[in-house]
């Protein structure tokens, strides 16, 4: 199997931790010295100060009591830099194919799944086929301004963002009652 264009880049020598190497891979495709090697284009915004929502994708907002839902439609072949995020949140990969970088590597994620995103996540991501993801946000304060959701759930910069990274948010917590019940039903069957 061929990799594809962000497997070959990923997979370019580096000895930079993660949060560094994807800065400065994201600082030469702003200043185009990569594109030029590798048939990808990204964009930015104000030199990837400010939040971009890309050309190459269109988005819908949702807005509920106490929730925010982003949903992201990407064509096929669209590369780019996520935003910094902020707070924790799932990911959804609705339809299509989303490659995307975390600490261990290259993640391909194959529709239907879905990632838990950690504070302080920061994802390149290549869409092999046309796309849909969603994010699910927290919105106690029944925000409806996009440019305060930006400021709130996602940061440019690690500037914007801060030093602290933080723990890991998330935790698993089985239905103990399910395994219960399902446990007991296994043991009827064989009786």
């Amino acid at each position: 199997m061929s990799k594809n264009e962000l497997e070959r880049i990923w997979g370019l020598p580096s000895s930079l931790p993660y949060k560094e190497r994807i800065e400065e891979l994201q600082k030469l495709f702003i200043e185009n010295s990569l594109e030029q090697k590798i048939d990808v284009e990204v964009e930015s915004r104000d030199n990837g100060e400010k939040v971009l929502y890309p050309s190459r994708t269109r988005y819908n907002h949702y807005f509920s009591d106490g929730l925010y839902v982003r949903e992201m439609f990407c064509a096929g072949g669209y590369f780019g830099f996520t935003a910094i995020h902020n707070l924790a949140n799932p990911l959804f990969v609705m339809e299509g194919i989303m490659w995307c970088t975390a600490e261990d590597g290259v993640q391909k994620l194959v529709a239907p799944t879905f990632v838990l995103t950690e504070p302080g996540t920061k994802r390149m991501c290549y869409f092999s086929e046309d796309s849909v993801v969603v994010t699910v946000h927290p919105n106690p304060n029944g925000l409806t301004n996009l440019d305060e959701i930006e400021k709130k759930y996602f940061s440019a910069t690690w500037e914007q963002y801060g030093d602290d990274i933080g723990e890991k948010v998330w935790k698993l917590v089985e239905h103990e009652e399910y395994y219960k019940t399902k446990n007991m039903n296994k043991k009827n069957k064989t009786l």
